[in-house]
């Protein structure tokens, strides 16, 4: 599998594949790749571009791939969360990929994988998982450069952290920011702190960094930023339940980086993290939290406790047993 720099790369060298799997959870590269794509291989895209459901018949679909384009290099099929399964290959799918056709292009955009697609020679998969946050730094100072506009790397990392890595909240913050600031401005932490809302998968790595740190009057006001921004209790303890839980694998896995960015289906500066972050407690005190979590969800759903408090007294209960 390709990375979607290798995609590019490859694009602008003139090299050409049939099909296209865009695979991963950034939805910012997937819709990319098929943006460069049309760009490319499609001219009058009203008479030769041609979405379909993922549920589409395999005759539909092979019907679409086998027509000729009208005044355009290529006719483009686009489907979106497309598994096929191998009855559905040997309806004439599987036919079409030994031999495709040079005159047209299926461009596949899913979140999940497909492994079954990637067997054939004609299919082009890219990579569309999160960034590293080094690449992430690097796209965001390029932007605002072209904007006349300066920011430093760890202001830039910051940004790419409260956005949780994800390229489309990372590209509209940074347009934002940009706007804000000015042409010939600087974009400084305050202004990320001012202007960016942090994703709630942040704000749980900070609360739980900062118990870690003993920083016990820090975690509780992240939990309150939290529920002032409009995030339900049930749904904040479900994130602490998910987070404690895979700090407690990486501790007892005893898996290395590498290892539990597989696992995690993270990259490994995502896993390096965790890791750092369960060195901070006690095996016994994961395993703890864990439960405390679990009895918490419960008294909560069963309505035995408030659940604005049956937050505060869960975080309390976690610090309190470090």
């Amino acid at each position: 599998m390709q990375s979607y720099t290798e995609f590019k790369n490859q694009m602008e060298g003139g090299a050409t594949f049939s099909v296209y799997l865009f695979e991963g959870e950034d939805v910012f590269f997937r819709e990319r790749g098929l943006k460069l794509l049309i760009n490319k291989f499609v001219e009058n895209p009203e008479l030769n571009l041609v979405v379909l459901d993922g549920d589409t018949s395999a005759a539909d679909l092979t019907a679409s791939l086998n027509g000729y384009p009208f005044m355009s290099p290529k006719r483009m099929t686009v489907l979106r969360e497309f598994y096929p399964k191998q009855d559905y290959l040997k309806s004439g799918l599987k036919e079409y990929l030994e031999n495709p056709s040079d005159c047209s292009i299926l461009a596949i955009l899913n979140q999940s994988p497909c492994d079954a697609l990637k067997k054939f020679n004609s299919v082009c998969a890219v990579n569309c998982s999160k960034a590293d946050v080094s690449l992430l730094v690097k796209w965001i100072k390029a932007e605002c450069g072209r904007a006349n506009v300066a920011i430093d790397g760890e202001t830039a990392k910051t940004l790419a952290e409260y956005c949780s890595s994800d390229m489309t909240r990372i590209e509209t913050e940074t347009l934002k920011l940009i706007s804000y600031v000015g042409t010939g401005g600087t974009i400084k932490q305050d202004d990320i702190d001012q202007m960016v809302v942090r994703d709630v998968e942040y704000k749980i790595y900070e609360m739980t960094d900062f118990i870690g740190r003993k920083k016990f009057d820090k975690a509780l006001a992240v939990i309150t930023d939290m529920m002032s921004k409009g995030e339900t209790p049930q749904r904040i303890i479900t994130s602490v339940y998910n987070y404690f839980r895979r700090l407690l694998h990486a501790a007892i896995s005893g898996k290395t980086v590498p290892e539990l960015a597989a696992a995690f289906g993270v990259k490994e500066f995502a896993a390096r993290k965790t890791k750092e972050q369960s060195d901070m407690f006690k095996k016994r005190a994961l395993k703890s939290a864990v439960d405390i979590l679990t009895d918490t969800d419960y008294k909560i759903k069963s309505g035995q406790i408030d659940a604005i408090e049956g937050v505060f007294l869960t975080v309390f209960k976690i610090m309190t047993d470090k």
